[in-house]
């Protein structure tokens, strides 16, 4: 079994370094990395070749991609390498705990259709397109249990198979569920996603989340992002044929264009552009980078 990785990176070189060093000190290392680079500079090129570490590898994507767009091209680089399994990381979420991926590798073959393997993940409701979260009690039955999609920085590891088949996140979608959109393609295709209890419940007890009721809505600190997130998941309603769930999300986030108002004026009109802007966007088929991300 050959285990590697590939990690996205943005104009962040001391903080990727500091997640290669993590990510090396793992009981189960990779045994190599390619870094995928969606900077504008050589600063993270030079890094890395200063490392003198023939298990990294370095690739310049020439323009930023978004980590939807790198992570396409992170899982092509390794499954040519001839990778069997195929960690997807950020370069700023590096693992919790030292064991994590060999706690992970442990289950793979818990399910003979196991594509991919996570330390948290979610259920789906495809008619809704809301997440739902797994509740602590099933956690605490099994090893493992099969999920819709594993969260993003939550050391997402891929079967190479599905690689090889075709499966790879939209890379249009830029930012925001491209996991998402790559697990439940992944499951259309019969693979299961399967994450590890033990380390889900650790990550729960570590931050306290044992019990957590997710509010009906939150205030968000970046209205760029609810962009991202209405205009991807419309998207992804539309790759899966999902047509129920894209009329819930229309009514739902035209709910939170006035919604956002009770947190003042400034906010609720910079809320309602933004939604407004997605749903445009979304009518004339815009992807990729609209706005940047602080």
């Amino acid at each position: 079994m050959r285990f590697g990785a590939f990690i996205v990176t943005f104009n962040r070189p001391e903080i990727l370094l500091e997640t290669i060093k993590i990510i090396l000190d793992q009981t189960q290392p990779p045994e190599l990395i390619w870094v995928v680079d969606n900077s504008s500079n050589l600063a993270t090129d030079q890094v890395i070749a200063s490392l003198l570490n023939p298990r990294i590898k370095y690739h310049h994507v020439g323009y930023n991609s978004g980590p939807a767009g790198a992570a396409a091209i992170g899982l092509k680089l390794c499954a040519d390498d001839g990778l069997d399994w195929i960690l997807w990381a950020d370069d700023n979420d590096p693992p919790f705990f030292p064991d994590t991926y060999e706690k992970l590798l442990s289950i793979r073959d818990s399910n003979p259709y196991c594509g991919v393997l996570g330390s948290v993940g979610h259920f789906f409701d495809r008619k809704k397109g809301v997440i739902k979260r797994v509740q602590t009690r099933l956690l605490e039955k099994k090893k493992s249990i099969e999920v819709d999609y594993v969260a993003g920085g939550m050391a997402m590891i891929i079967n190479s198979d599905l690689v090889k088949e075709g499966v790879l996140p939209d890379p249009g979608l830029f930012f925001g569920f491209e996991e998402l959109d790559f697990c439940l393609k992944a499951k259309r295709r019969g693979y299961a996603i399967v994450v590890h209890t033990g380390v889900f419940l650790r990550l729960r007890e570590k931050h306290n989340r044992l019990e957590y009721d997710r509010p009906f809505y939150m205030k968000k600190g970046n209205p760029v992002r609810e962009y991202y997130s209405l205009r991807n998941l419309l998207f992804i309603s539309d790759s899966l044929t999902l047509n129920t769930m894209k009329k819930h999300l229309i009514l739902k986030w035209i709910a939170k264009m006035v919604f956002g108002f009770r947190y003042g004026v400034k906010y609720g009109s910079s809320n309602f552009k933004f939604i407004l802007i997605a749903f445009y966007h979304y009518w004339k088929g815009v992807k990729g980078k609209s706005f940047p991300i602080e």
